[in-house]
């Protein structure tokens, strides 16, 4: 197996990582591969076709990942990069939350700082070193004074400053609910941002802020141009960033295409500019044995799969690098989400608002009978909201008012006086796994007397339900990340933004371990919290399966990251 481990397991205090520099101050292109948000894989970059039935539970096996450091300056220059990828819904990097639209962002635009591909560490971008910070509420970074917006419309080519960066976060943390997806980033924690001068940016925290230096890395967090935003409205079907590749075109559910920006400020170790290739086009492959095809014929330069697809890809393809890796896209089952009284949807209506009724369908789920049916036993499950790949935040065992047990189950909702527990479950579907996710499911509940009905829904019309907070039940794939902020204040937090779960105690702790400095301290909070969430009873933690890693021997300086919602390819080029 390859080593998981990340840099939040490293015993490290805040100010001693901080001090630390986690690449060189000269802001050149820094191109080390090893082999990270928010929610929603729109479950078609990785996940698609068969889905076995209960076979052995196969591992994932990993090769050595590429470097990406050039070791000499001879690079061979130009070439098209075909890459596939799931629908895109919207290009605006502070609207949408699909993978899809965080790919494209981070090959158009800069962020200050950015995480490793093999998420072990944090980076800087724009920035010449990491934050500096004299006392806990006081981020200051310095931008490098070279860095250019595109020379297109409507910015020509003007130089980006600490302004340029001020308006562009203080948008994304625009407290309008629906809209700006990431505002929950910073919002409530940043007080202030300061732009003093053209090249220092100084962030003052209301409150000491523990997922800062990862919010501030986040692939959303990228800096956009405010003239764009200004002429276009938003930034939906337009992009114009400081970044390597410029915005070529978008058709809708065909492809998105850049080229390379001839005036990009970063340049590589050897002085030479950036980016190596002319351009790239992300085609849009739903189905896995199109996908599959596509990269066995030499037609695509990469591609990423399920277990289903494994076997044939290396038959066909014995020369491609691969490699395979737990994704942070993973499987939950949810009950109806609840918030305040007075407010909608409110508190549980029966029959959730028995705590019994829920623990009851909690545990008549085997996630591992799903697992290995679906996907053959490729991946590992979940005890609660924090992914086991992110020690020390996760529970690493079932808490037992969690386990799979059917008598217990049924012992439950006798308790409760049986109640008739009846209605839809939605999902997104668009792959075959996903579909006999439901099925299964609905066979597990129906062993206590719960009757599902199975409500597949095209994508745009789950989410759209989903973000209204208006469904009796669902299955979805959420994005876990590497701090648990993340995990737990977007999904139970006060603020919540992609499920709503009304518990004012849960609240006041994920409060509470946000503004923990302390590493070990915090991760107290955060098992505290997260078995608290599972005792809660309001869905049921599953799984994630691997995702099996693909590229063809001909590209050189990259490789997939870890991060489902990064992918930068300034570094690469093609050996052709």
């Amino acid at each position: 197996m390859q080593d998981r481990s990340n840099f939040w397991t490293r015993n490290w205090k805040r100010r001693r990582f901080l001090s630390g520099s986690a690449l060189a101050a000269s802001g050149a292109a820094t191109l080390t591969l090893v082999g990270c948000g928010d929610d929603d894989d729109d479950d078609t970059d990785g996940d698609g076709g068969g889905g076995g039935g209960g076979g052995s539970s196969p591992t994932a096996t990993a090769v050595s990942t590429p470097t990406a450091t050039p070791e000499t300056d001879v690079v061979k220059r130009g070439g098209h990069l075909n890459l596939m990828q799931g629908a895109i819904r919207s290009l605006d990097p502070h609207f949408d939350t699909w993978g899809t639209c965080a790919n494209f962002g981070t090959n158009v635009y800069n962020a200050l700082i950015k995480f490793s591909p093999d998420i072990t560490e944090i980076q800087t971008d724009m920035a010449t070193s990491l934050p500096e910070q004299p006392d806990e509420l006081t981020f200051t970074l310095n931008i490098h004074d070279n860095i250019t917006w595109q020379d297109i419309d409507p910015a020509n080519g003007r130089k980006l400053t600490a302004e340029d960066v001020r308006w562009s976060i203080e948008r994304q943390m625009t407290d309008e609910a629906g809209k700006y997806q990431h505002a929950y980033f910073f919002l409530g924690a940043v007080d202030s941002i300061e732009a003093p001068d053209d090249t220092t940016v100084t962030f003052k925290m209301s409150k000491p802020y523990a997922p800062m230096m990862s919010y501030l890395a986040s692939p959303w967090t990228v800096i956009v141009n405010r003239e764009a935003v200004e002429k276009y409205g938003d930034l939906t079907e337009n992009a114009l960033g400081s970044g390597p590749f410029i915005f070529d075109k978008w058709e809708k559910d065909v492809r998105v295409s850049v080229t390379a920006n001839p005036n990009y400020w970063k340049k590589d170790q050897f002085n030479n500019p950036l980016p190596y290739v002319d351009s790239i086009s992300w085609d849009i492959v739903l189905d896995a044995e199109t996908r599959s095809t596509l990269f066995i014929d030499k037609k695509m330069h990469a591609t990423k799969e399920s277990f289903a697809q494994l076997e044939r890809i290396k038959g066909g393809r014995p020369d491609a690098t691969y490699d395979s890796a737990p994704r942070q896209f993973w499987r939950q089952m949810r009950m109806s989400p609840t918030t305040a009284p007075g407010t909608e949807p409110g508190p549980y209506k029966a029959p959730f608002d028995d705590i019994q009724v829920r623990n009851a369908i909690v545990r008549a789920v085997d996630p591992q009978a799903v697992l290995d049916f679906v996907y053959s036993g490729d991946g590992i499950l979940t005890y609660g909201p924090v992914l086991p790949i992110y020690p020390p935040w996760a529970l690493t065992e079932p808490v037992e008012s969690q386990s799979y047990d059917v008598a217990a189950a049924k012992a439950l909702m006798e308790a409760a006086g049986n109640p008739t527990v009846s209605g839809p479950m939605i999902w997104a579907t668009g792959s075959t796994e996903a579909d006999q996710i439901g099925e299964v499911l609905k066979q597990q509940l129906a062993q206590i007397g719960v009757d599902i009905t199975l409500e597949p829904k095209e994508a745009a019309s789950y989410y759209d339900q989903t973000y209204k907070y208006d469904y009796f039940m669902s299955h979805h794939v959420p994005l876990n990340n590497p701090d648990p902020d993340e995990n737990l204040a977007s999904y139970f937090g006060r603020k919540s933004a992609f499920f709503k779960h009304y518990n004012e105690d849960i609240f006041d702790i994920i409060d509470k371990q946000a503004a923990e400095l302390d590493p070990e301290a915090r991760a107290d909070i955060v098992q505290e919290a997260s078995r608290m969430i599972v005792e809660d009873f309001p869905m049921k933690f599953m799984f994630t399966t691997n995702r099996h890693r693909f590229a063809a021997p001909e590209v050189k300086n990259w490789f997939w990251e870890i991060d489902g919602y990064s992918n930068r390819l300034e570094g690469a080029w093609l050996d052709v």
